[in-house]
């Protein structure tokens, strides 16, 4: 039997046409039939007609289901049922503990090992890890030790498996500087910007602005912009109206927490009003927007001017997407849902009477490698050849690697790795273990697993014993079968008492 308790059935014919002779397989000194080999030997009166012999190993190349998997009396490598999710621990947290789970079936049970920033983690190293089955837990977790990409390693007697990464960060909100913010001081008809210089945060904030005493919120019009990039308050006409104190409010879009600014003082000069001027572009989008395939993207454009300026967008060479909306009186365009093809270079122009002003930035879509072909557990005989190949797509193309239980797999004489195909020219017992076809872009990695096997056992008799005699009918044709069990192939030959059975044609 093979390592894996699996092992290639062959079977092999010997068929005698009638012939005078034949009853000789009847007597006592009938010949023994050994050394089986896999294919059918064909014999026909008054002569061997030849042979022909066809390979039909169904143990040769097997690809795995669920059924065998379940099946527990069945050993297989191990298969990831859960791989660790990306976790956002909020450092005010109650809880005091993060998770990370991992879940691997495979016969024998695997165990679980853990990985941060590629380098195994020691759980004698620190009495805060602890394992409970294939979970890894972190009590009382920092930032500055713990934060980090983590995969969890699962091992079995057939090899080990590496998961996906998943990466652990916080979440937390800072205070803002009690430093006293100066006044701003304006004429009337002049744009203005104040500034909110946000307290150290992750990850993304959300920004409002107070006007005098909370919660009277600053409400946005066409004149009036808090930008969700950079945090601060446009104004692009000053009026007497909005003379005041003004506060940055910031809450951290996880834990929700919020933390009000020093005050900033916006006054009036007295040295005249500001004349009309035209649109200046204040905040708009930048010069290259990534965004992945079915997210949503928001993109700003704002400007100071006297008149208050309109905005407008485009498409250069191409049309706004109608699933697009336009949001805080037009200075934000929202694309939902975000395609390939609405990817392109967008324009948005500032106007007022007295002139125009526009910004050009392009919009590319991003897409995550996906599987278009996976693959699948291999069984082979030693000397056997192995191709293997998984196809991914993805925007950029993914490039890929290979592992071998959970290590880089490198290029050797035998081994060739290129473009996603995995060849090696002739297998042994060493090339046995779990691989793993690894497809990635800038954006992201995803995992393909499956187990080889390789078959290795002397011929055996044991399931499927020759008959020790054969009655047979004169001149009648008859057929001995032999069905062994062995790997690599065995090769087949015949005798009667000491003498070889040659095939002949008639």
């Amino acid at each position: 039997m093979s390592p894996s308790g699996l092992s290639t059935s062959h079977a092999a014919l010997l068929r005698i046409k009638k012939s005078p002779s034949s009853s000789a397989f009847g007597s006592k000194s009938r010949p023994r039939y050994s050394s089986p080999s896999l294919g059918t030997l064909s014999v026909s009166p008054p002569s061997w007609r030849g042979a022909a012999q066809q390979y039909h190993s169904p143990g040769n190349l097997y690809h795995s289901s669920d059924a065998f998997r379940q099946d527990e009396s069945v050993d297989y490598g191990p298969v990831f049922v859960q791989e660790p999710d990306d976790v956002i621990f909020p450092t005010d947290s109650d809880e005091k503990k993060v998770a990370l789970n991992c879940e691997v079936h495979g016969n024998p049970s695997p165990t679980y090992r853990w990985l941060r920033n590629g380098t195994e983690i020691d759980l004698e190293s620190d009495y805060r890890y602890s394992l409970i089955d294939g979970t890894f837990i972190i009590s009382n977790p920092s930032e500055l030790r713990d934060s980090g990409l983590y995969q969890c390693l699962a091992t079995n007697t057939f090899g080990s498996i590496l998961s996906r990464e998943a990466t652990l960060q916080f979440a937390y909100l800072g205070n803002f500087s009690g430093r006293t913010r100066s006044a701003v001081s304006v004429r009337e008809g002049q744009g203005v910007v104040l500034m909110c210089s946000p307290p150290p945060h992750s990850p993304e904030i959300i920004y409002s602005w107070v006007f005098n005493e909370f919660p009277s919120f600053v409400a946005e019009d066409s004149r009036r912009f808090i930008s969700q990039e950079t945090g601060n308050l446009y104004i692009s006409k000053v009026q007497t109206s909005d003379v005041g104190s003004y506060i940055c409010l910031v809450k951290n879009a996880v834990t929700n927490a919020r933390v009000l600014s020093p005050p900033t003082p916006l006054t009036l000069r007295n040295d005249g009003v500001m004349g009309e001027y035209e649109p200046k572009i204040e905040v708009h989008f930048p010069f290259m927007v990534t965004a992945a395939k079915g997210t949503t993207v928001k993109m700003e454009c704002f400007a100071l001017g006297n008149p208050v300026p309109t905005i407008t967008w485009m498409k250069v060479n191409g049309y706004i997407p109608s699933k697009s909306r336009l949001r805080k009186s037009q200075a934000v365009l929202e694309i939902p849902n975000l395609q390939l093809d609405d990817a392109g270079i967008y324009e948005c122009t500032a106007e007022n009477s007295r002139g125009k002003n526009s910004f050009r930035g392009q919009l590319q879509i991003y897409t995550y490698p996906h599987w278009v072909q996976k693959l699948n557990d291999t069984q082979l005989d030693s000397g056997s050849p192995l191709q293997w190949e998984c196809k991914a797509t993805g925007k950029p193309r993914p490039t890929y690697r290979w592992l071998k239980n959970g290590a880089p797999l490198l290029p050797q004489s035998r081994v060739d790795t290129a473009n996603g195909v995995l060849a090696i020219h002739s297998v042994n017992q060493s090339d046995a273990g779990m691989y793993q076809c690894l497809a990635e872009n800038k954006y992201g990695a995803i995992y393909a697993s499956a187990e080889l096997k390789i078959l290795a056992s002397p011929p055996s008799f044991e399931l499927n014993q020759v008959k020790k005699s054969i009655i047979v009918t004169k001149d009648r044709e008859v057929l001995i079968e032999c069905k062994p069990q062995g790997s690599p192939k065995p090769t087949i030959s015949w005798r009667r008492g000491d003498k070889a059975v040659r095939a002949t044609k008639s």
